[in-house]
């Protein structure tokens, strides 16, 4: 079986490449930066790919299909830029910051699914998971002491982008059910690493205030329910994007 992490050389991607190599997957991580090293023992290819690029999207499938079929896609690629450890203000985002995030954030995910699609239409339960985020259904947090809305350091650009990657998400489930490609996403909220760790740990405890189990989850947990969704246990699921959020997003 064999998978595609992009966005692998971080921490959720280093945790989901870990749960699929478990599984029995031979992981190929398409990444900029490159992977630590008990992140790159995990996985069995690496390949140093802008996949915001058709050329560097087209060159991670390539690489983790082989001369075969691609079984699973994860795209976790992503970016979140802050300002001191709290979000950028809508009148501060430039233009070149608004399309890099886009450009990472949904364009890679479209590209590797486009170039993806040929590899994974031949084989039995092939998946499409992309991390997506809580705050696409949440948007960003109001001024610096606001008392309405959530407190999250994530810049509307962010946000934005991540609601775009869902219903992506959606589109992609229901074009490619009928080809036998299941396309679902996982929805974290505010996890204690990566671009979660940068953040401003006065919005981090009024951002953990709002979570009913109190406390940030890891990135384990992400990669659990990721290793459930490419599972054969999820044959009858798709179009779903689950939370991983610790009920911080009520539904």
């Amino acid at each position: 079986m064999r998978a595609l992490v992009t966005g692998g050389s971080g921490h959720i991607g280093a945790a989901i490449t870990a749960r699929l190599a478990a599984g029995g997957y031979t992981v190929a991580i398409a990444d900029l930066a490159e992977p630590a090293p008990e992140v790159a023992g995990l996985a069995d290819r690496y390949v140093a790919a802008d996949v915001t690029s058709e050329q560097g999207a087209r060159e991670a499938v390539q690489v983790a299909a082989g001369a075969g079929h691609l079984d699973v896609l994860v795209n976790c690629l992503g970016v979140s830029p802050k300002k001191n450890g709290r979000k950028r203000p809508l009148g501060e985002i430039a233009l070149e910051e608004w399309e890099r995030v886009f450009a990472v954030n949904v364009t890679a995910c479209f590209l590797t699914m486009r170039e993806a699609m040929p590899r994974l239409r031949p084989h039995a339960n092939a998946s499409i998971v992309n991390v997506v985020s809580a705050v696409a259904k949440l948007g960003a947090a109001g001024p610096d002491g606001a008392t309405y809305g959530p407190a999250h350091p994530s810049g509307a650009h962010y946000c934005a982008s991540k609601a775009a990657l869902a219903n992506l998400t959606v589109s992609a489930a229901r074009e490619l059910a009928q080809h036998g490609v299941r396309c679902n996403g996982v929805a974290p909220g505010y996890i204690g690493s990566g671009m979660g760790g940068t953040t401003d740990a006065t919005v981090e405890t009024r951002l953990l205030g709002q979570v009913p189990l109190s406390r940030s989850g890891t990135a384990d947990e992400v990669a659990a329910v990721v290793g459930f969704l490419v599972s054969p246990d999820a044959s009858y699921l798709t179009g779903e994007i689950i939370d991983v959020d610790g009920g911080w997003v009520p539904d």
